[in-house]
């Protein structure tokens, strides 16, 4: 995967790289209980000097692409989108919609646009999207950004411990042309 030469936008998000202005939202939106509630991730420490490294070092080794997405009009991080390599050619989106970006669309434009930009620009053929079958608002946010339902992976995912449900669901470039399969 290489890097866009610019941020990727649709005018109701940029997708761009984290910048040190966006650490402290970050740190903040870590801690929030919904977020904690649905992500395996450990909340970062709010004082987060050493928890960031140079999101180009992630680029580098070519097996995640991590962006910040953020407000078109003040450049504020609402977000983070990132697509991971899981095999030749496909590709797995996840999302982290901070608390003052919910409700307002932020999570489907991010995976639209990430989604559309792995499949045009970066060769991918397939871009995956999984949600626990329990979380309503992610699975409804990945359909709303044109993802196709596949079905249940059954005790797929694990969560604090706990093995669950996952929802998959999946765009391949025929979901972006229109093109009949």
């Amino acid at each position: 995967m290489t890097l866009p030469n610019a941020p990727l936008t649709d005018g109701k998000v940029v997708l761009r790289l984290r910048a040190p202005k966006d650490e402290p939202l970050i740190s903040v939106a870590s801690h929030d209980p919904e977020a904690q509630r649905w992500l395996e991730d450990e909340p970062i420490p709010m004082s987060g000097a050493l928890a960031f490294r140079d999101p180009r070092e992630t680029w580098a080794h070519g097996e995640r692409a991590p962006f910040v997405i953020a407000d078109p009009a003040t450049d504020c991080a609402l977000g983070l989108v990132s697509l991971r390599v899981v095999g030749d050619g496909t590709g797995s989106v996840a999302v982290s919609v901070f608390p003052e970006g919910r409700g307002q669309g932020v999570g489907p434009a991010a995976l639209r646009l990430i989604a559309r930009w792995a499949i045009t620009e970066s060769g991918f053929q397939r871009v995956e999207a999984e949600a626990n079958v329990a979380n309503t608002a992610s699975r409804r946010m990945i359909e709303k950004a044109g993802f196709v339902r596949e079905g249940i992976l059954r005790d797929h995912c694990e969560t604090h411990g706990v093995r669950h449900d996952c929802e998959m669901f999946a765009l391949v470039q025929a979901d972006l042309t229109g093109t009949p399969r």
